[in-house]
């Protein structure tokens, strides 16, 4: 689980990228609501709630009208990973600054073919 316990009502930030060589990180805030909500799961899955609908709504455990809470759902090995602090998604986006610089600012084009992510 790369020794993140997440914590119910913290936010957390999922971590995407636009380019393959890592130099375009997206970061998205996530409220964690909860593991294994519906009780159905094969393994363990962690749940996360956009911010907006938490500001709006109250989070999904708690919210009246749940019809708009946007839930998202990730596995152990996504967290630490996927899912990180925000101490991690300042790393990340240094790490990003200097590899972008490293080389010479690269503009993201339209993928071809079979476009995969490392």
């Amino acid at each position: 689980m790369n020794g993140m316990k997440p914590e119910y009502g913290t936010t957390y930030y999922q971590v995407v990228y636009a380019d393959p060589k890592l130099t375009m990180p997206g970061i998205t805030p996530k409220v964690f609501v909860g593991v294994n909500l519906f009780g159905t799961e094969k393994e363990d899955t962690y749940y996360f709630q956009d911010t907006v609908s938490v500001l709006i709504f109250g989070l999904i455990g708690e919210a009246e009208d749940t019809t708009d809470c946007k839930v998202s759902s990730f596995t152990q090995d996504e967290l630490g990973v996927t899912i990180v602090t925000l101490e991690q998604a300042s790393e990340i986006m240094s790490a990003a600054v200097t590899k972008t610089k490293e080389l010479g600012y690269p503009k993201l084009k339209k993928a071809s073919g079979k476009w995969q992510t490392p």
